[in-house]
């Protein structure tokens, strides 16, 4: 490997180049080059001639390690979005694309072609209810979703990320800015997001979190820079920046990149909330146990945004995670919506959901008031059966026997909490369900514009101890939902900050989105693989 020293700063001694010997791994010698300015010059000259770099690098020590090994140039530089939109198209998808131009189908919009299942080609998801606890690869092999997922990959193809120039060039006012306020601002890098770029900066005495959040006014009035969030991190602080163009991220890319956290009975318990800004690694809701560095989250969720901010895009992307990676037989959804069911009507033919969708204040009392019933009814079989929770008790019974995770989502769930009676129904089943349901394996997602103690009492609250903050309409809102200020400058339509369990500080991550036509094809290919799951059983 190469490392490029630039000029040292002033009161730094200065670089020279030299060659170390890293490490020996399987009997090759592995090198670290560095280059200081005084040799770099020849170096990238060499390079930029197509010529032979060796005498340049010949230089640094009397090693010759380009004649021991076979030496592969490296790979052509991806931005973010070809390298999310590229991960899995390669030489497969290279086919599916000759396949698909050959057929008369192909000229059909993507959402409205049929995935055909047969039964003999889904081994996988035979296994799936009775394989160990592990994370794995996901879509399932002969699934209907992986060919969904793989057809829309290959009709999409890569695309351009011309952001890159602005990027560096935001960098470098921002650093300029910062110097001028009188900061000693060092950039250590910079990395596009969804929502516009991060960039590192040196953390020290003259350069400190507080005095970024201090001129963000000037940054915005005066530089154009529009900070979004400035986050703590070891020796560090990552500075968020909004872009003048927002990228979407398509649940399908996340999906093709998502692993699988199985337990022993075959329940996926780790579901998708988005892409995480800092890494763009998938941001997992991990309601099972520590497994593969997945850390346990709390059992339920409070879910706050404002109007535009995202909060029914969030719901239905989990939602269809939770469908797509379980069969109906170990997942159950509960779906109470005040407004009629409106905005997840397209998830009305889902196996998962245990009845149709609840709109009405009655119906949902009593369904809630069944739930801690049934609770308890699982306790006393965990009981009979010598289980501590849900896991263990269908590792112990046969498939038949096996109960299933209740996922309960109640949206906008202010409009009914003014109903005094309402509220004191909700608010003491969930108070008995906050403190087992975790082993009974029910969860709740609660969603609100705004919970303010008028329509959730602080007891309640606290029960729901995960919070997906979407933005939010003022900074006192924010202080509600999320225990501090910073919701309310979120960017909207899906930029989420995330409070979880053992996670260090909040997690900011852009939810994925999927068109109401893309819905519809993904609840179509949910429903053909786990009718041939239930036949092949």
């Amino acid at each position: 490997s190469h490392i490029y020293v630039h000029s040292a700063e002033p009161g730094e001694p200065a670089s020279s180049s030299e060659r170390v010997l890293i490490e020996d791994i399987e009997g090759v010698a592995s090198y670290q080059e560095v280059f200081a300015r005084k040799d770099l010059r020849s170096l990238v000259e060499a390079y930029s001639r197509r010529g032979d770099a060796i005498a340049v690098r010949s230089v640094l020590g009397p090693e010759v390690p380009w004649e021991k090994i076979d030496v592969k140039p490296p790979a052509k530089r991806v931005t973010w979005t070809d390298m999310i939109e590229g991960l899995r198209v390669g030489n497969e998808g290279a086919q599916l694309q000759d396949e698909a131009d050959q057929s008369p189908e192909a000229k059909a919009p993507i959402e409205h072609q049929k995935f055909k299942v047969e039964v003999e080609a889904l081994p996988a998801l035979q296994q799936c209810a009775d394989e160990e606890p592990k994370i794995g690869a996901w879509p399932l092999e002969g699934s209907a979703i992986q060919g969904l997922i793989s057809a829309h990959q290959v009709r999409t193809g890569q695309k351009t990320d011309d952001r890159a120039a602005w990027a560096q060039e935001l960098t470098s006012n921002l650093k300029r800015a910062l110097n001028g306020y009188g900061f000693q601002a060092s950039v250590i890098g910079t990395r596009l997001t969804p929502n516009g770029c991060l960039i590192r900066l040196a953390g020290s005495d003259k350069l400190r979190l507080e005095d970024i959040e201090s001129k963000r006014v000037q940054l915005l009035t005066t530089h154009r820079i529009q900070l979004v969030t400035v986050q703590p991190k070891p020796g560090e602080i990552i500075v968020s920046i909004a872009g003048e163009k927002r990228q979407t991220v398509s649940l399908w890319d996340v999906w093709a990149t998502r692993e699988i956290n199985r337990n022993s009975s075959g329940i996926n318990t780790s579901f998708v909330l988005g892409l995480q800004e800092l890494n763009g690694n998938v941001l997992y809701l991990n309601l099972g146990s520590d497994f593969g560095g997945l850390l346990q989250h709390e059992p339920h969720s409070l879910i706050a945004g404002s109007t535009g901010s995202g909060k029914s895009v969030l719901i239905q992307a989990l939602l269809l995670d939770i469908a797509a990676t379980n069969p109906s037989t170990l997942a159950k959804i509960v779906l109470i919506d005040p407004k009629m069911g409106v905005d997840y009507a397209a998830l009305d033919a889902l196996p998962h959901l245990r009845e149709p969708i609840i709109t009405t204040r009655e119906k949902s009392a009593e369904v809630l008031a069944k739930l801690v019933q049934e609770m308890e009814d699982r306790y006393r079989e965990f009981a009979a059966a010598r289980a501590r929770d849900l896991t263990t008790y269908n590792a112990k019974v046969g498939p038949a026997k096996r109960l299933p995770m209740i996922f309960v989502v109640h949206d906008e769930f202010a409009d009914w909490m003014l109903d005094d009676e309402y509220k004191e129904t909700v608010s003491a089943t969930v108070q008995r369900l906050g403190v087992k349901a975790r082993a009974a394996g029910i969860h709740l997602f609660f969603a609100a514009q705004r919970p303010d103690k008028d329509v959730m009492p602080m007891q309640l609250r606290e029960n729901l101890g995960n919070r997906l903050i979407l933005k939010v309409a003022s900074e006192a809102t924010s202080r509600i939902s999320l225990d501090r200020a910073g919701a309310e400058i979120l960017l909207g339509k899906g930029h989420l900050a995330a409070k979880l369990n053992g996670e260090q500080g909040l997690i900011f991550a852009q939810a994925p989105y999927l068109s109401d036509d893309d819905i519809a094809a993904a609840v179509e290919a949910i429903t053909l693989d786990d009718a041939a799951l239930v036949r092949s059983r």
